[in-house]
């Protein structure tokens, strides 16, 4: 196994240095992922087009202001058209049909009670307006205008539960309004469970789907499996077995019968966010010491860190929180669970990304803990306040 060189066709290309230090350029694309087909009406989402009476140029709908002024004529009295805009629809003069202004899904059948913000989510949970990407969104103001720039707070408040960084609480070095980490060493923050971070290389295959997507002509005699592959964060190419780490940018080719696709992610690019939240620092130091003990690197499942895969593939996560390493141990037994048993996520610890998992994750310096450990490295932005994010911690909520 070893990093591949990809096609500049393709992406920006990776080079190779002693097999391991990819030297990479950055993905320009900031477009959101395409959706499917979904929404409350039977129609294809689509682009932004101009109004039929309403002569505006769509990058005009990326303003919140503007998007406003759509609703003129709306008609459903009991759907605040202002909460609409700012959930980033605006009014196509068809019915009560909404559209996203950024991902093109059309929203209609209103009925009382609904949110708009969760109803983008529910149809266009790939939308990186509510996923909170930088699309360019100019929000309203306090004072009514709108702002200059797009990292701003989103009117829609989804946050639940938020943890305030008190700058006396710990230590105070580095520190004075708020966290700064920008004079602390990054095994220094490892050691306080800070993970630097930073935006996806790759955000069009930010989505466990959209890789699953790419797999298509993946050689089916390989025994890495595209559902495997894309747990641990690699879109295919296209050409041969060259696969791509959507968020570190690293590639891996060459595979091997018993190359495992996380352990081979966390061998090559240990920094990388993706591996780094869901499978944990103890994966990660576990798989570079049997490297360099020269033990075979598959018997890594055979030891201590079998705990942190959960058992393979997409396993439960592990990371550290504080100076400790907090691993989610494996049962020896796992007994079948009916549908009745399955544990329900409470509305309130539900990731507001996927609303699926549970969250998992806080963005520092904002403090939100809104996105589950495999949404989270998939954002640049926090998806509540906005702001870019240069930190995480691994959260457990009680």
């Amino acid at each position: 196994m070893a990093p591949n060189g990809t096609d500049t066709s393709v992406r920006p290309t990776l080079s190779t240095s002693n097999n391991i230090n990819n030297q990479k350029t950055m993905d320009t694309v900031d477009a959101p992922p395409a959706t499917t087909s979904a929404s409350h009406v039977e129609t294809t989402p689509q682009q932004p087009q101009r109004s039929s009476s309403k002569n505006w140029h769509p990058l005009n709908m990326k303003k919140e202001s503007d998007r406003r002024k759509t609703y003129e004529t709306w008609p459903v009295s009991f759907m605040d058209p202002h909460r609409l805009a700012a959930a980033g629809f605006y009014y196509t003069d068809q019915q009560d049909v909404v559209r996203c202004a950024f991902c093109g899904v059309e929203v209609g059948r209103w009925e009382e009670g609904d949110d708009p913000f969760r109803d983008h989510q529910r149809w266009a949970p790939s939308c990186g307006f509510v996923r909170g990407l930088s699309v360019g969104n100019i929000p309203i103001s306090p004072n009514g205008q709108s702002e200059s720039s797009s990292q701003t707070i989103i009117s829609q408040d989804v946050c639940g539960p938020f943890l305030e960084i008190r700058p006396n609480a710990g230590p105070e070095r580095g520190m004075s309004n708020g966290v700064h980490h920008a004079s602390l060493t990054a095994e220094e923050l490892r050691k306080h469970g800070i993970n630097q971070s930073r935006g996806p290389d790759h955000p069009t295959f930010n989505t466990y789907e959209a890789r699953m997507q790419s797999f298509e002509g993946w050689p089916k005699s390989l025994k890495q499996k595209p559902d495997k592959l894309s747990e641990a964060g690699f879109y295919y190419t296209g050409k041969g077995d060259q696969t791509v780490c959507f968020h570190c940018g690293g590639g891996l080719k060459d595979w091997e019968e018993n190359d495992d696709p996380w352990v081979e992610h966390a061998l090559w690019f240990p920094k990388c966010l993706h591996v780094v939240l869901i499978k944990g620092h103890k994966f990660i130091e576990e798989v570079h010491r049997l490297k360099k003990e020269k033990q075979p690197i598959q018997d890594i499942q055979e030891t201590t860190v079998r705990a942190a895969l959960g058992g393979g593939g997409g396993g439960n996560p592990s990371s550290n929180t504080n100076k400790g390493e907090c691993v989610t141990p494996s049962t020896s037994k796992i007994e079948p669970t009916t549908k009745s048993e399955e544990k329900v996520i409470d509305d309130a610890r539900i990731c507001q990304i996927c609303f699926q998992e549970e969250r998992g994750v806080l963005f520092l310096p904002c403090g939100h803990v809104v996105a589950c450990v495999k949404c989270a490295p998939s954002l640049s932005t926090c998806a509540v306040c906005r702001q870019p994010f240069t930190g995480t911690v691994r959260a457990f909520l009680s």
